[in-house]
């Protein structure tokens, strides 16, 4: 795998093309239902890139928009039994615009989180060492315990990295050229991804690190200001594994990703 396209691939990973930023916040209760709370926004730049990337994939670059009603609607069919469209609100911030969606659904253990955000216009994007089609979901399993409390569990997927045999050579030096990190800086400018679960109750404990209050963090990825050691996108092009991956982000400004394959949050519930 060439160094360009493994880095592209590996950022797309988290579904970020241009000045995407998304964010997921879900509600749960002590009986199973919640709420799904989604805010996406892209710009003009971002939607200029996806429609390039969509020619090149064979998609002849057709004319896109923003996350339409519509769209939103129809989202909550790959969300899993029970989710529900609620309402949703066009958004806009500077010249980016995207919409504010709010689902709802009567079961959490039937649930399922994209890790990726979609392409806009439902869009799916397949060039080289770039796609926007759905990878491995999140799902959740609710229970209660012998002391009344609530254990959730958040089974993440393993990413998937390249085989061992496309690692460089040992005592290879950087596999990125000034130009290209100079290029991936370029297609992730303004890239913003999260994903984060707030139970309804006291929150008990949790086996996250990435706690505010009730929000547990499972994914937030700020790529401006990981990015600004370019060093960082130079250590991911030697990602062969979750252990690697780990090290090349630790401590890292601007990223928070938990990569343990199962979160639990246990709390009580409210009275």
């Amino acid at each position: 795998m060439q160094p360009l396209r493994l880095s592209l691939t590996l950022l797309a990973a988290v579904g970020l093309a241009g000045c995407f930023q998304s964010s997921t916040i879900i509600n749960v209760n002590a009986d199973g239902s919640g709420t799904i709370n989604e805010r996406m926004l892209l710009t003009g730049a971002a939607l200029a890139q996806l429609r390039a990337f969509a020619a090149l994939g064979g998609g002849g670059g057709q004319d896109i928009n923003p996350i339409t009603e519509d769209q939103a609607r129809a989202a909550a069919t790959s969300m899993g039994s029970g989710v529900t469209y609620v309402s949703s609100t066009p958004i806009a911030n500077g010249d980016a615009q995207g919409r504010a969606i709010v689902y709802a659904f009567t079961d959490i253990n039937q649930v399922r989180i994209s890790q990726q955000p979609p392409a806009p216009g439902g869009m799916t994007i397949r060039a080289p060492g770039v796609t926007t089609a759905d990878g491995p979901a999140v799902t959740f399993a609710l229970a209660r315990q012998p002391d009344g409390n609530l254990l959730l569990r958040i089974i993440v997927p393993t990413p998937k990295v390249p085989p061992a045999d496309t690692a460089p050579p040992a005592g290879a030096g950087p596999r990125s050229s000034p130009q290209q990190v100079a290029m991936i800086k370029q297609l992730i400018a303004g890239a913003h991804l999260s994903i984060a679960v707030e139970p309804s109750g006291r929150l008990v404990r949790t086996s996250s690190p990435f706690v505010e209050g009730q929000r547990v963090t499972l994914l937030d990825l700020d790529l401006d200001e990981a990015t600004k050691d370019e060093a960082v996108v130079s250590r991911l092009q030697g990602v062969r594994s979750v252990d690697d991956a780990k090290a090349a982000l630790k401590d890292v400004p601007g990223v928070k990703i938990n990569f343990d394959p199962e979160t639990t949050i246990e709390f009580t519930p409210e009275k």
